[in-house]
């Protein structure tokens, strides 16, 4: 945990993105093993990595199975999972995309087209917990998408999955779940075997090896984002609970040993007072992951004014922000880099991560500069037919073929050519 400038944020920030050559070497190994040998290099993984006990036509979970889980899980759990889902799929309802059709000033039409992707393949992580949230952060989208083929791979430890992660993709209907993790379930997806379908694009968070994964084979296959560890920034002022800035740094501190937390204010007062709650929960609590990302990626950072404060935080471009001040229009305007912005004190990150109906799969590593969220559009894709009429073609053809000649396509420019004759 440090006490930081702006300058120096600006000039140490470092990307989980990098390239680690001996993680790039192992998942090329996987991948180019699972495309050569199929379902006989799958379940040579998933015995290595997993399930030392498993059998290949075991891998699939049965919808007997799936339904099991979900009456095995507690009353207080499925109401919790059935509040999630609802409030999801509410907020994901909005996104809805709608075709249309419309004319240009002459005589042609042009109809945009919204179709589902027709296979997608989900990732659901479960090395270092279960998360029946991720399920409904993945699939619900992709319902509402209406994608006819949507499969679940998600993984076990030593033969183990969480009922409650099985409960959610019973809950949400899923068609097909594979107890399958890693590098492997992507190159699954990317390259298709007899157990696996091949999907067209691949969702979800993973570790190291998967996000290595889903880079290599990006083009085989398309990917969501290429997802880093958590990370959280906070924007605190002389008025902010330090307590509750404490425990919104370690919520997220505790996803990940490689979690970035940040908090920023022109208050050094705060700041210290942040700093001693973290070092005191830490202390009297039992957290897992907290006292290694803490001690490597935990940044207070000093501004000089509210201007420097959003600067800092564009810059980081943090997956989640979190604004301890009341909601106003400026911040519409000058917070523009970010995964999921959190305003207020009663509005912490974990709503996010699993009730409040907005989608956690976000965007890190500065990677918010340029993606957003997961969401419907992420499941579809657009198709524009266009219907020239002669009124268009007469207007236009002289143009296009003198531009397709300049640029030296004479095909291009005969096969405008030749219709303008005709006309």
């Amino acid at each position: 945990m440090k006490l930081v400038s702006k300058n120096w944020i600006f000039n140490n920030l470092k990307t989980s993105l990098k390239n680690d050559s001996l993680v790039s070497k192992v998942v090329n190994t996987i991948i180019l093993d699972v495309k050569k040998n199929g379902d006989k290099a799958l379940i040579k993984y998933i015995k290595k990595f997993e399930n030392p006990r498993a059998i290949l036509s075991n891998i699939e979970f049965t919808k007997k199975q799936l339904k099991k889980a979900y009456d095995s899980i507690t009353i207080k759990e499925k109401t919790a999972l059935k509040l999630a889902y609802k409030r999801i799929y509410f907020y994901h309802s909005k996104q809805q995309k709608k075709s249309y059709s419309f004319k240009d000033q002459l005589d042609s039409k042009f109809y945009v087209q919204w179709n589902p992707i027709e296979n997608v393949g989900l990732y659901i992580p479960g090395g270092m917990a279960s998360y029946p949230s991720t399920v409904l952060m993945t699939v619900i989208p992709a319902k509402i998408a209406k994608v006819p083929n949507i499969m679940v791979c998600v993984p076990s430890q030593n033969g183990k999955t969480s009922n409650l992660t099985l409960a959610a993709a019973y809950l949400c209907g899923v068609d097909r779940v594979f107890n399958v993790g890693g590098a492997q379930a992507i190159a699954a997806y990317a390259y298709g075997t007899k157990t696996i379908f091949k999907a067209d694009k691949v969702f979800g968070p993973g570790n190291q090896y998967v996000a290595e994964a889903k880079k290599q084979l990006f083009g085989a296959i398309g990917i969501d984002l290429p997802a880093g560890p958590s990370e959280v920034l906070v924007i605190a002022n002389e008025k902010s609970k330090a307590s509750w800035i404490a425990y919104d740094i370690l919520a997220q501190a505790e996803h990940d040993p490689n979690a970035k937390t940040y908090v920023v204010s022109s208050s050094k007062k705060i700041l210290v007072k942040i700093m001693i709650e973290i070092k005191n929960i830490i202390k009297s609590k039992s957290l897992k992951n907290v006292n290694k990302s803490i001690s490597r990626n935990c940044f207070l950072i000093l501004a000089s004014s509210k201007k420097d404060i959003y600067d800092i935080s564009n810059f980081i471009a943090p997956e989640h922000l979190h604004i301890h001040t009341k909601f106003n229009k400026n911040l519409l305007k000058n917070i523009v880099h970010a995964g999921s912005v959190f305003v207020g004190e009663k509005a912490p990150v974990a709503l996010g991560d699993y009730t409040i109906g907005t989608n956690h799969v976000l965007p890190t590593d500065q990677t918010a500069r340029f993606s957003s969220g997961l969401g419907v559009d992420d499941f579809v894709k657009k198709t524009v037919f266009i219907d020239v009429g002669e009124k268009t073609l007469k207007k236009i053809s002289k143009p296009t073929i003198d531009l397709a000649r300049q640029e030296g396509l004479e095909a291009h420019a005969l096969s405008v050519e030749i219709r303008k004759i005709k006309t």
